[in-house]
């Protein structure tokens, strides 16, 4: 009765909801602090210097999800069962594996964006000056692509620790668009301070999971012959993994890029606002995804196919009425904030705050229907849907953004999800 009891649908979800409040604490401090500096910085820069900022930064994020493997994803779906069956070989063998595909991953990285950043230089019309510090964001990538420690600490359920380790980048930033305000300094010493929140994050991530590691004797040791060979279940997995994270960059930075490279630098800087205060809604959802899929997975596993679909649906269903408040709020002030964030050049940025906060909708859905798709195993489905999504997104972003400006890319990434949406339903509800 115990075992049933663990794995009702009411228990998986207050788990789920649990840990995302574990690790929405650290995700609403980091969130708090991005509006601090996001507000700094747009009031230092100006929407066109703004522009600048977030279009290089999202040109370092685009190219580290290009190359990075989503090898956390390996690091839960087949390391649960080993640890559940004690098999601590098998198990050091796979953060091996992972932490060698991060490895290659960050140096295709960092080889990538230095070869295209003439190209990107050329595309949004950077200076010599802002280029040199794209070239030296490109050794910031690998800090980017923590996939495996993060891995790690979500398996054991260390999500407070998350929690915390999330606000090391935006308390560096933060801390950072101070000085750099009150020193004066222009778009290049705010790509500086970018830089090295990269760096305090990825350092401070790998540190963590290597610690939680040590402490329970699971440490491999990364050079030299392995001692127990590899799954060959572990790659294809990682390949297909890889293949849905690549395409969900066009959920995530590519938008930034595509409005920068259509409609100019100051969109982008409307654009990127809109984006961070609507991430004080999106957090809940990023973090529910972090908490729901190894939650999903270990309901499929124990409990089958229809308590884990009971589970995805009621947490879905939560979420969105527990947003609904909020986006309401967003959508009815949706001037009042982007001037009291950004100041009034700012004020343009209102339509797309309103449009980027109804998104979150459709948002939440995909998410845990993505995470539900690939806890049963069927990533190739959570492919197919990331692309679909990905040319919807990007045709409309093209076709409607000449014709209706920036609020196009909120418009865009809505049609994009609901593609997905459909093919992930399917996958997750059929037998």
């Amino acid at each position: 009765m115990a075992a049933n009891a663990e794995g009702s649908p009411e228990t998986a979800v207050a788990r789920i909801f649990r840990n995302a409040g574990a690790l929405v604490t650290g995700k609403g401090a980091g969130g708090v602090l991005s509006l601090a500096y996001l507000a700094i910085a747009a009031r230092t820069l100006g929407p066109h210097d703004m522009g600048v900022l977030v279009l290089a930064h999202a040109y370092a994020m685009t190219i580290a999800g290009v190359a990075r493997f989503q090898s956390w994803q390996a690091v839960i779906r087949f390391g649960t069962p080993l640890i559940a069956s004690e098999n601590g070989d098998l198990f050091k063998r796979l953060i091996r594996y992972t932490a060698r595909i991060d490895a290659l991953s960050a140096a295709i990285g960092v080889a990538l964006a230095v070869i295209a950043a003439p190209l990107a230089a050329r595309w949004f019309n950077w200076d010599a000056d802002v280029l040199r510090l794209v070239y030296l964001y490109a050794a910031a990538v690998p800090f980017l692509m923590g996939a495996t420690p993060t891995g790690i600490l979500r398996l054991f359920g260390k999500f407070k620790t998350l929690g915390v380790q999330m606000t090391v980048m935006p308390a560096v930033r933060f801390a950072g668009s101070v000085a750099a305000a009150l020193s004066g300094g222009g778009v290049e010493a705010f790509l500086a301070v970018w830089i090295i929140s990269a760096f305090a994050n990825g350092v401070s991530l790998w540190a963590l999971g290597w610690r939680e590691l040590h402490i329970r004797s699971l440490r491999p040791r990364l050079t030299g012959r392995a001692e127990t060979p590899s799954d060959p279940a572990w790659l294809p997995f990682m390949i297909k993994t890889n293949g849905v994270s690549t395409l969900d960059l066009v959920n995530e930075s590519v938008p930034v890029l595509l409005v920068g490279g259509i409609a100019g630098s100051a969109a982008a800087g409307f654009f990127q606002l809109a984006q961070n205060v609507t991430n004080l809604l999106a957090h809940p959802t990023n973090m529910l995804n972090h908490a729901t899929f190894p939650e999903l997975a270990r309901v499929e596993a124990e409990a089958g196919h229809g308590r884990m679909v009971s589970v995805a649906v009621k947490s879905a269903a939560l979420a969105m009425a527990a947003a609904a408040p909020l986006i309401a709020i967003f959508i009815l002030f949706r001037e009042q904030i982007a001037v009291l964030v950004g100041g009034a050049d700012f004020r343009p940025a209102g339509s797309i705050v309103a449009g980027m906060a109804a998104y979150q909708f459709i948002r939440i859905a995909t998410v845990v229907f993505e995470s539900a798709a690939v806890a049963r195993g069927k990533a190739g489905a959570a492919l197919i849907a990331q692309m679909l999504g990905a040319g919807g997104l990007i045709g409309a972003m093209f076709a409607l953004l000449p014709h209706i400006g920036v609020v196009a890319a909120a418009i865009a990434l809505g049609l994009g999800r609901l593609l997905m949406l459909s093919v992930l339903s399917i996958a997750v509800l059929r037998r």
